[in-house]
């Protein structure tokens, strides 16, 4: 077959493969879906959202601001799949097939030929990667520009610069990655002894589209603070650790999980390495600056999975990108490459295809089990109560599948913790069984009747509520309880 038809072949194979994954489970994968689909039905119905109730305790209740506001609106048409939740699935599977026709679009121009096919098929051998473009989240969407704003600034196109900036200004908070790298491939290219040259342009263009687009955020000014809360707070308390409990997905990956989760990270830096002793290259710019990008991505995820999630397709492109320094743009990838890559396709796809049926079910496990418990709160519970939630982020599946009642605080722990330090300790010490008298301070400091713990982290907190008279049970499993603060 021709380099193009294998194109078209590993694009639809790319495309079954996100279907896949997506539909090995009834349920959706992860919490943050049920959120931002519940998000773009209120977007649809009232426009920009300007006063948000579902979390009381938190800036969300105060000062809101959509930060994903773009994402939601691009999730509307999503909304009327019957069942509302098959909408967010199919969403998913959307915006993936999107970052992934971006990456060809960039890998297309960065490496041509016949090495295009084989790294549209690296693209998908990732467990930890696939299972994030399964997420129905902003950042997958936020991916795809990114790859796109590294092109263009590599190419100097100032007006696209703008333009995708813009749009990533009012999708994802990590819009100022565009103008990051317009300065760091600029610098790069006044280093460049074959180039020397330094143009601004790049960097005000991109500068401008996600400044202008924050200015034009529906929610302005408070926008502006959720980006210092999150762009600047939120890396400094994870930094110093033991402020606040992040996500999961702010922590690394030890070295076994880097491996199998990213199976091509290791062996292809290492490749590369003795194919440059056997067949030294000279690189281009745009190898060298691809480089660097992955690198610092690879560097951080040794502190935030997070960023191996951002830079996954980026290292991709420089291998890619690196492959035609050393062999040009072939119509056939050489022999002894072309089977030490299918050999190494063929390796990860197993570690891969394991990897993500594992993570599959543990998603339909916990998901399920949320998706029980938003249903019996909406079938047994009064509307308008706030419910406490053990576990912060309880509530974006709470949010999405019990829209009728409110929560405390929603996507980030920093939403409550700025907003009130002393609140949120009383929580976190509920939360987790430390306050002597727990009835008192939910019925009297948060004025909850109603309240979920799951078993994992919280069962201090359910020992106190099973001893208490106090409080009353009304519906368990294995994984939680939601119980009653009897008035």
């Amino acid at each position: 077959m021709s380099p193009k038809e294998l194109r078209i072949w590993a694009l639809i194979l790319g495309g079954i493969a996100m279907l896949a994954v997506q539909y090995s489970i009834p349920t959706l994968w992860e919490a943050d879906g049920y959120y931002h689909i519940r998000m773009a039905e209120a977007v649809r119905r009232e426009g920009p959202v300007k006063k948000f109730h579902w979390a009381r305790y938190s800036y969300f209740a105060t000062n809101f601001a959509d930060k994903d506001f773009l994402y939601h609106v691009l999730l509307i048409p999503f909304t009327a799949f019957s069942g509302f939740f098959p909408g967010a699935k199919a969403a998913a599977v959307f915006f993936a097939f999107l970052l992934f026709l971006a990456y060809f679009y960039v890998l297309k121009e960065r490496a041509g030929g016949a090495w295009a096919p084989p790294f549209l098929i690296l693209f998908l051998l990732s467990s930890h990667f696939l299972s994030a473009l399964s997420r129905p989240r902003p950042m997958v969407a936020a991916i795809a520009l990114m790859l796109l704003g590294i092109h263009w600034a590599l190419q100097r196109k100032s007006a696209r610069l703008f333009g995708v900036a813009f749009c990533y200004g009012f999708l994802h908070i990590t819009a100022p990655l565009v103008p990051a790298f317009a300065l760091l491939i600029e610098w790069m290219r006044r280093q460049d002894p074959e180039d020397g040259t330094f143009s601004w342009r790049p960097f005000l263009a991109s500068s401008g589209g996600v400044l202008l687009s924050w200015l034009l955020h529906p929610n302005f000014p408070n926008n502006l603070l959720f980006m210092w809360l999150n762009l600047i707070l939120v890396p400094i308390y994870a930094a110093k650790g033991g402020i606040l409990e992040l996500g999961g997905e702010f922590f690394p990956l030890n070295s076994r999980d880097l491996f199998m989760s990213y199976p091509v990270i290791l062996p292809g830096l290492l490749l590369l390495i003795w194919a440059s002793f056997d067949r030294p290259a000279k690189t281009r710019f745009q190898t060298k600056a691809l480089f660097i990008i992955s690198s610092l991505f690879l560097i951080g995820g040794f502190f935030s999975q997070r960023y191996l999630i951002h830079g996954y397709p980026v290292f991709l492109l420089w291998m890619a990108s690196y492959l035609t320094d050393m062999y040009g743009t072939v119509a056939t990838v050489p022999y002894r490459t072309k089977w030490t890559m299918g050999l190494g396709i063929l390796l990860a796809g197993s570690i891969t295809f394991n990897g993500i049926k594992a993570q599959a079910q543990v998603e339909k496990i916990v998901n399920s089990h949320y998706e029980a418990v938003g249903k019996w709160m909406r079938e047994n519970l009064p509307p308008g109560e706030v419910i406490f939630h053990a576990n912060w982020s309880d509530s974006q599946y709470l949010i999405g599948l019990n829209p009728q009642d409110d929560y405390f605080v929603t996507l980030d722990p920093i939403y409550m913790y700025a907003w009130n330090k002393d609140l949120y300790a009383l929580y976190r010490d509920v939360a987790f069984g430390r306050a002597a008298d727990p009835y008192t301070v939910l019925r009297n400091a948060f004025k909850v009747r109603y309240g979920y713990a799951g078993r994992n982290y919280f069962s201090p907190l359910i020992r106190q509520i099973e001893t208490d008279k106090r409080f009353r049970i009304l519906a368990q499993d294995g994984l939680g309880v939601i119980f009653e603060a009897i008035p």
